[in-house]
């Protein structure tokens, strides 16, 4: 069995090896899966048929196909076929198509809060020589909706 690394599980050369190459490519090819983790979803449960080279998902319970028992895996589609690859206790996967990130934690994919930054308040348009009322009635809608959706602090 070869070398691996201990946390990512990546192949390691190892003295007198042949064909290093290989070895080396298929590590690449997890750095490049795993590095900052992102797949298209967590819930197809069959492998799509029109994958481009580099798109990821998230292997659910019940997949099928050359899916079948790889369960919370990361499967890559590559040039070679299909990868599949274990996060670490701890790592975290960005899902997508639902705008969230997951993160493995004793085994369960449990959902990270979103990180709340300390931010100043924008305020509504004030002071000027010019007034335009208009501009700043629409400005001060923008600025309301963009609250209503989180997307700023009041």
């Amino acid at each position: 069995m070869p070398e691996i690394t201990a946390r990512w599980a990546l192949p390691l050369l190892v003295a007198g090896q042949g064909q290093k190459d290989i070895t080396h490519n298929e590590a690449l090819v997890a750095i490049d899966a795993l590095m900052h983790a992102s797949v298209r979803s967590r819930v197809l449960a069959t492998p799509p048929l029109d994958a481009e080279v580099g798109a990821c998902w998230l292997v659910p319970a019940g997949a099928v196909g050359e899916w079948l028992g790889k369960t919370d895996s990361i499967a890559c589609w590559t040039a070679g076929g299909w990868r599949f690859f274990a996060l670490p206790e701890g790592g975290a996967v960005r899902v997508e198509d639902e705008f969230l990130t997951i993160r493995l934690q004793n085994g369960n994919w449990i959902l990270e809060a979103p990180r709340n930054y300390p931010v100043d308040p924008v305020l509504e348009p004030q002071g000027g020589a010019t007034i335009d009322t208009e501009a700043r009635v629409a400005i001060t809608m923008i600025l309301d909706r963009m609250r209503q959706l989180g997307l700023l602090s009041s």
